[in-house]
């Protein structure tokens, strides 16, 4: 049997019958994929943050790998509205909030929002915020990070 004819049945075949296929992400409205018997009330004042309307809302996936199975919701917006977004996220009962500068890119290829809230599964009482530093919304100087202090033993 000629190579080319064996490459175009097989083509034809899966054409027919398609293989079954697991997305490696997917997107995702203003939610988080919470892990089975998240604690309801971090659910919801989390939800309660992420669903603001003062937060103008982009974009956001989820990633289907594990051990991470990773949200990341993007927004866009001023220094003050990123400031009332941390201010918010850090005042989460039980929450753990880091934040992350980066240097994101803004092509033809890749536009990154000017933050992002990222949610793991692996870290569920984590929230991670990045901050892109090359965002031209964002005034970095006005930027409030929040101010941790060590805990007494």
């Amino acid at each position: 049997m000629n190579s080319k004819f064996l490459l175009l049945l097989v083509m034809c075949l899966c054409l027919v019958r398609p293989l079954p296929v697991s997305a490696l992400s997917t997107t995702i409205g203003r939610d988080i994929n919470f892990p089975k018997n998240y604690d309801s009330t971090k659910t919801k004042v989390i939800l309660a943050v992420v669903r603001d309307e003062r937060f103008n809302f982009v974009d956001g996936i989820v990633s289907h790998w594990p051990p991470d199975w990773g949200t990341r919701l993007s927004y866009t917006g001023d220094a003050a509205s990123l400031n009332a977004f941390l201010a918010a996220i850090r005042n989460i009962p039980g929450v753990g909030m880091s934040v992350i500068l980066y240097r994101g890119r803004n092509d033809e290829l890749r536009r990154d929002s000017p933050w992002q809230l990222d949610f793991s599964q692996a870290r569920p009482d984590q929230l991670t915020v990045y901050i892109n530093l090359n965002s031209t919304e964002l005034d970095i100087e006005k930027v409030q990070l929040p101010v941790w202090s060590a805990s007494a033993p």
